[in-house]
């Protein structure tokens, strides 16, 4: 169940969202939350690209061993 809670959004920015919201034939509500989900989404994207650079500097990869890497991957698991 959802909790009720307050945000401070901008006149400006609430306007542009109740549009938006209309002419979607959503709610303020559905398009805030949608919005959000996608925020954290993204967040947790940008996250994972981080750990990822952070493992192969660790590692000593480059892009240009990227295509290598696949390839021994999908060898890899072809025998599985």
């Amino acid at each position: 169940m959802a909790t009720q809670n307050n945000l401070h959004i901008p006149d400006d920015l609430m306007s542009a969202v109740s549009e938006a919201a209309s002419a979607d034939g959503k709610t303020t509500d559905e398009l805030a939350a949608e919005a959000l989900r996608r925020y954290l989404a993204h967040r947790n994207l940008e996250e994972l690209g981080q750990y990822g650079r952070q493992q192969s500097s660790r590692l000593g990869y480059t892009e240009a061993d990227v295509p290598r890497l696949i390839a021994e991957s999908r060898r890899e698991n072809r025998g599985r």
